[in-house]
């Protein structure tokens, strides 16, 4: 009696993706170290240098709410060009175990610190994203300003031809004779607006 071996042989699924996302990422981006990769230029766009400052204080609130004996607490306000962006909290209670009061002091100053740095990375994101979308807004309204001086520059030589082409079946001849005449006179936006008017007819 002859017996069938089946071995089962690794079978990609139809749905699962022959790359992994990541991988296209990846080569998307293309070699790290030249100028041009797309990380570096989204990262070149989103780094820049704030003007932050620091104020410290005792954090009389959270000594009121807590009453315990020995208590340090110290708040940290950080603030760019005057504006607070995060607020941070850090405490310490001196006792038999931690008898150093400068020691807690500067553990309870960095704390702060620290938690107020923490605090304020969402409002810097947002505050990097609104600068980075008035930039592109900037650039958007530049290049529409470019290309509005450029409409007024000559029609290009295929809208002469492709008009052309479209008013030879105009029904008119008034009409064809007279943008006929004035072809190598139209302007770009001109020629686009004619060309957008008699192929939709």
């Amino acid at each position: 009696m002859n017996t069938t071996i089946y071995r089962n042989r690794p079978v990609r699924s139809p749905i699962q993706p022959r790359k992994h996302p990541v991988e296209k990422i990846r080569e998307k981006m293309g070699d790290p170290t030249r100028e041009d990769n797309l990380m570096r230029q989204e990262v070149r766009k989103l780094c820049g240098t704030y003007n932050l400052s620091a104020t410290f204080s005792e954090d009389v609130s959270s000594l009121e709410l807590l009453k315990t004996p020995g208590l340090i607490a110290i708040k940290c306000v950080l603030s760019k060009d005057g504006k607070p962006v995060g607020i941070g909290h850090g405490s310490s209670v001196v006792s038999r175990i931690n008898k150093g009061i400068e020691r807690s002091i500067f553990g309870c100053l960095n704390g702060a610190l620290m938690s107020a740095v923490n605090s304020a990375c969402k409002t810097l994101d947002a505050l990097r994203l609104e600068a980075a979308e008035n930039r592109a807004s900037v650039a958007l309204g530049e290049a529409y300003r470019a290309r509005g001086t450029d409409e007024s520059a000559p029609a290009t030589e295929r809208q002469r031809e492709y008009l052309k082409q479209l008013l030879q079946t105009h029904p008119d001849e008034e009409v064809r004779e007279h943008w006929l005449s004035n072809l190598d006179v139209l302007t770009k936006s001109e020629a686009s607006e004619a060309i957008s008017r008699f192929a939709a007819r």
